[in-house]
């Protein structure tokens, strides 16, 4: 990060935590990385680093709290995360198409390949796919 662009920022620039990660961002860099830079080029005062420097963890504890929450919502919504594959499948297909389909297979009158793109359902799947049938 050169000098003269931390030289150039507005007094302001280091008032409080918000204002420095708005300008880190900017730079590309991190907060504590943006005020250990303008301390060491007395930019801001000892006090005022420790000041930042307490701000700046705090609220960094708050974003990990806050995407903890938010990775956990997530999981929440991937366990709820939809209808199954197979069965949509199977109704998509209907139950007697799909019970043909496998019959024919399984008797070796169709391929496996034909199969399993008349179902939609990779081969090693039709297990699964059965399991839908019989619920």
């Amino acid at each position: 990060m050169p000098k003269e662009f931390i030289e150039n920022l507005d007094k302001k620039a280091f008032e409080n935590a918000k204002e420095v990660f708005k300008n880190a961002k900017i730079i590309g860099v991190s907060s504590f990385a943006l005020i250990v830079r303008a301390l060491n080029l007395n930019i801001i005062s000892l006090n005022s680093y420790k000041k930042l420097k307490v701000e700046a963890d705090y609220e960094y504890n708050e974003f990990l709290k806050r995407e903890a929450e938010k990775k956990a919502r997530q999981k929440e919504k991937e366990k709820t995360g939809g209808p199954n594959y197979f069965l949509l499948q199977l109704n998509r297909n209907s139950r007697l198409f799909t019970q043909t389909v496998l019959d024919a297979f399984r008797g070796g009158y169709i391929e496996p390949t034909q199969a399993s793109n008349l179902l939609n359902v990779k081969v090693n799947k039709f297990p699964k796919l059965e399991a839908q049938m019989y619920r």
